[in-house]
């Protein structure tokens, strides 16, 4: 197949060349249209509606409410381990499923031993993650928890059996959901690895 004349080549090249410009004068006259001169600063609102604040005030105090249950459940969790019974706390008020049965059983293997425990941790929770699209509503909890004033010791002689290598700030992280309208600790991870 026979090459064009070069003179051919250059008309064609020539009819390009001013659409090529043609279009980046097109695309430089549209980014400064949407650039900011200076102008009308009105002009420029994004055009999403802001956040309504009672999503915020919902959210707000589905917050606190999952702190109030997780408070709640260590509040009874001490109680009960002061005297080796869950019998007579709100434990099953504030604690549920998983968080429950491991707080029961920890229970039922110390009182099998003896063993209570004097004086209060100390707990420092803060709400990592919450979902209220869903139904049951979830959240997350991250703790640290302090046990330095709170000994494990033997119910009748009163003295202290706590772990020489007890490690005494860790983290826990909780698992909070709805049941029913209220908000329950439904399961918790102690890691021990990791101090706070």
């Amino acid at each position: 197949m026979a090459q064009p004349a070069r003179s051919e080549r250059r008309v064609r090249n020539r009819g390009v060349r001013p659409a090529v410009v043609f279009l980046a004068a097109c695309t430089l006259v549209t980014l400064s249209a949407c650039s900011s001169d200076g102008g009308d600063p009105t002009e420029n609102k994004p055009t999403s509606a802001s956040p309504s604040p009672t999503v915020d005030a919902k959210e707000a105090q589905a917050r606190k409410a999952v702190l109030t249950a997780y408070s709640g459940m260590r509040q009874e969790q001490t109680k009960a381990y002061a005297v080796g019974k869950d019998s007579g706390t709100k434990l099953n008020t504030y604690a549920s499923d998983k968080a429950l049965a491991k707080i029961e059983g920890e229970l039922f293997q110390y009182r099998q031993a003896g063993v209570v425990f004097k004086g209060k941790p100390k707990s420092i929770a803060k709400v990592t993650a919450i979902d209220l699209a869903q139904s049951p509503h979830k959240a997350m909890v991250s703790e640290c928890f302090i046990t330095t004033d709170w000994t494990a010791v033997k119910k009748d002689s009163g003295k202290d059996v706590t772990s020489p290598n007890q490690v005494h700030r860790y983290t826990v992280t909780g698992s909070v959901r709805t049941i029913g309208d209220r908000w329950m600790v439904v399961d918790y991870a102690v890691d021990k690895q990791h101090t706070c």
